[in-house]
């Protein structure tokens, strides 16, 4: 099985927000795969589990939206990680946006640091490692921010900028299952 976690903030306040693009991609996935979530109170989440097929193997996901704050995402997925006993350097994805990166763009990333991204900071530090599988979903405007980060990643973003995050998404959704069956990959898109 494969754990997916996708970083946001819950509540109505927060939907479509920059800051929610990997909750975006789960819910996508989730459409995709035909499946609903449902709260899990011992986990403080929005969980569904489900099976991706592929010609000659099907893998199991267990989808996971922490309903924490984004800043404390790690304490849910500790206690999923340690439930169900998933390895973090091959069974544990997570989806966050990066300001970092180019709106349009995801980059695969195997380990390392959490580069500022305070959802993964939380999770690194109550795993206790840094080997996870991360994609990384650019939000980074063409034409850079005006406004300080803390501000930025709260906004919804533009009607410009939806297509290219749809588009985003899509691809975003064919790299996880591309993993699922093939392990991680350290391509850039």
């Amino acid at each position: 099985m494969i754990l997916i976690i996708g970083l946001g903030n819950p509540g109505k306040k927060f939907e479509k927000t920059r800051h929610n693009l990997g909750f975006q991609v789960l819910d996508y996935f989730a459409d995709y795969l035909k499946l609903e979530y449902k709260f899990s109170e011992k986990y403080n989440a929005e969980m569904v589990q489900g099976m991706v097929q592929f010609d000659t193997k099907r893998v199991r996901v267990l989808l996971v939206k922490p309903q924490t704050y984004m800043n404390n995402s790690g304490q849910t997925v500790a206690k999923i990680v340690n439930f169900y006993k998933f390895r973090t350097d091959d069974q544990l994805f997570v989806v966050h946006d990066d300001l970092d990166i180019a709106i349009g763009t995801i980059r695969v990333r195997l380990s390392g640091s959490s580069a500022g991204q305070k959802g993964v900071q939380s999770i690194i530090e109550k795993l206790g490692t840094d080997k996870f599988v991360r994609f990384r979903m650019g939000i980074k405007p063409k034409n850079g921010q005006s406004k300080p980060a803390e501000e930025f990643v709260l906004e919804k973003f533009r009607p410009d900028e939806k297509k290219i995050i749809d588009g985003e998404i899509k691809q975003a959704i064919n790299l996880i299952i591309e993993s699922c069956d093939k392990g991680a990959i350290g391509t850039s898109i």
